[in-house]
């Protein structure tokens, strides 16, 4: 199948991991892309602290750091009502333990650099449209380059093209979380009010709002609603004010905001694509799925969903194991689908303020209890941890 061993459709944090994860190996990998520079994404720009351990098997922490990433501790979690909860990462072994926030323009570039100088071969300029089947099996990719009908062929293709994969479309296609139908609205503003070392949430009814400092005097406000509460055609700077007028204590933090960037709007939040794998192509990130950004779940889901399908690959190929496909569903399952049943529970005192009232001062007087649920929040807990009974169990400790 030509000279290559993987094509990567797209150059995301996912694309650009299961690249280098693969090249890293030996694996010679094509890693495409239809933009020439990373398109403004609509994103949190968080990556919590299970990300850093990852970051570091990939060999960019210190990179990262220097790019002007901001550590962040924890979470102030802000009721309707005004109770504040102060929600921080736990220390472990004595080290402390935090986040990250790194705005997309700067995470993209720094990955698909350190994708390069680790042996990947990087193309922008091609729009994927189709996958190329032989007996049964994807060969390769088909789509335009530069105007032209054009293919690559490789024994393996990744697919981490966003949510609007087309390689997952020619997989099957996605569905759509039954139960959270949600739009996130996100902007960039200077001069709000915003505590500096950690992110804050302000709860609503079926709404809530992060605010993420990512730079000095610069702050990503995401509002995240139901789609269905939310008015069809508004123009997004008014759904932005009507949105953050809606959350208690949030309108005083920006009257002296200003707006440096267009508001942007993205919706859904929740869904599945139908099949992760097929035999010789394997979905990774959003291409894969996405549930609600509460916990900002999203990078570290890109990050880990491309080791795991780079580790089924290169077993495959080592015959340690069967098909890269059936390895890689059950792979993808046993990480994930815990970790968004506990995602999807954080959703009900979203919807239900009274719970959420009762709650904040429920873990405002237990503060290892809330250190074990900021440890599962952050991907510091593995997913055979995430139920209840573990949760709840004293003594419990994160694997970071």
């Amino acid at each position: 199948m030509g000279d290559l061993d993987a094509l990567v459709v797209g150059a995301g944090p996912a694309g650009c991991a299961a690249a280098m994860f693969l090249a890293q190996a030996g694996r010679r990998v094509l890693l495409l892309d239809k933009s020439a520079a990373p398109p403004p994404k609509v994103c949190g720009e968080y990556l919590s602290p299970g990300c850093l351990r990852l970051l570091a098997r990939l060999g960019v922490v210190d990179a990262v750091e220097a790019a002007g990433a901001r550590p962040l501790a924890g979470m102030l979690i802000h009721t309707a009502r005004g109770r504040v909860l102060q929600a921080r990462y736990a220390p472990d072994a004595g080290r402390s333990i935090c986040g990250l926030s790194i705005p997309r323009a700067r995470l993209d570039p720094l990955l698909q650099d350190a994708a390069q100088r680790a042996g990947v071969r990087f193309q922008t300029g091609f729009q994927a449209s189709d996958l190329l089947w032989e007996g049964g099996r994807v060969v390769g990719v088909a789509g335009r380059e530069q105007g032209a009908w054009t293919s690559y062929r490789a024994e393996v293709v990744v697919g981490a093209d966003g949510r609007h994969s087309a390689i997952a479309s020619r997989m099957g296609g996605r569905r759509r979380h039954p139960w959270l139908d949600r739009m996130a609205v996100v902007g960039y503003f200077s001069g709000a009010r915003r505590e500096e070392q950690v992110g804050e949430i302000f709860l609503g009814r079926d709404r809530y709002a992060i605010l993420n400092p990512i730079g000095r005097d610069m702050t990503n406000i995401g509002l995240v609603a139901d789609r269905r509460a939310l008015p069809r055609g508004e123009d997004p700077r008014r759904l932005f004010r009507s949105l953050v007028d809606s959350l208690p204590g949030l309108a005083p933090r920006l009257t002296s905001a200003r707006a440096v960037a267009p508001i942007r709007c993205l919706g859904p939040l929740a869904y599945r694509a139908n099949r992760l794998a097929v035999p010789g192509a394997l979905l990774v990130g959003d291409a894969a799925g996405f549930l609600d950004p509460f916990t900002g779940e999203g990078i570290h889901a890109a990050l880990r969903s491309a080791e795991l399908a780079a580790r089924c690959i290169l077993h495959q190929r080592s015959k340690e194991s069967g098909d890269a496909s059936e390895q890689y569903v059950s792979a993808w399952t046993r990480e994930f689908v815990a970790k968004w049943r506990f995602i999807t529970a954080l959703q009900y005192p979203v919807r239900h303020p009274w719970l959420a009232e009762r709650l904040v001062a429920y873990l405002g007087s237990r503060p290892a209890l809330t250190a074990r649920l900021m440890a599962a929040a952050g991907d510091l807990v593995p997913s055979t941890d995430l139920t209840l009974r573990r949760l709840l169990a004293p003594g419990r400790r994160s694997t970071a």
